[in-house]
């Protein structure tokens, strides 16, 4: 199966003409499948350097194509920009596309003003949610061990309590930390850089006690539901 990350700026003309090809493609070939990133024209620049960075490519312009190898967020192949990717589809699939200027400019406004009204949803969605926020310093003693999963299942806050934010703190014994235990549930997390250590969890209660948790010390973070911060 191929599949394909297609990424570019909000307002990028390309990008559009390039996701016009890439929707056909996956419409009609059952083995092609897409996933579209866009960004706001002032962070594409700083997102874009840092993906390549965090893969060794060098790509300057928008958009960005690359083929993941296995699964969506693994190991990528950059195939390239815009000419790439419509020379790929020409010489593999036999499509190409007519699209005027005009037509580009017109779509391209229209991803903007679309990602903004993502962005503006998003944003609301957090207003609306008012968690119960609980904080444990010295996350990594003993007692943990038990505590922690206790304070998501329910027994303490009740089983209708659905939000709970809790912050973590440790000090470790050394800077260096191990990759982090996360339970089946968790979709995501984030380790910030202040010291002492912390670790900001979002949980969804009640879960069930997961055989992943072990001592913060051991390790480096602790997490149960979805993250965010």
């Amino acid at each position: 199966m191929a599949k394909f990350v297609i990424a570019g700026r909000a307002d990028c003309p390309y990008y559009a003409k390039t996701e016009l090809v890439a929707d056909y493609l996956q419409k009609n070939l059952p083995d092609f499948r897409i996933h579209k990133i866009t960004q706001r024209p002032e962070v594409w620049e700083d997102w874009l350097k840092d993906v390549c960075e965090k893969n060794k490519w060098s790509h300057k312009n928008s958009p960005i194509i690359w083929r993941e190898l296995l699964d969506h967020g693994g190991k990528g192949l950059l195939l390239g920009g815009y000419n790439e990717f419509l020379e790929h589809a020409q010489l593999y699939y036999d499509v190409t596309s007519s699209m005027t200027t005009e037509l580009m400019m017109v779509i391209a406004q229209e991803n903007l003003g679309a990602h903004i009204e993502k962005e503006q949803e998003e944003e609301a969605l957090k207003t609306c949610i008012n968690p119960l926020q609980v904080w444990i310093t010295s996350a990594s003693a003993p007692a943990c061990y038990n505590l922690i999963p206790i304070l998501t299942s329910g027994e303490v806050f009740g089983i209708r309590r659905k939000n709970i934010s809790k912050a973590l703190w440790w000090r470790p014994k050394t800077w260096h930390l191990p990759s982090c235990a996360v339970s089946p549930s968790a979709r995501r997390w984030r380790r910030p850089s202040a010291r002492p250590t912390s670790l900001w969890c979002w949980t969804t209660a009640p879960t069930r006690r997961c055989s992943l948790w072990r001592t913060a010390s051991e390790a480096g973070c602790l997490s149960a539901g979805s993250m965010g911060t």
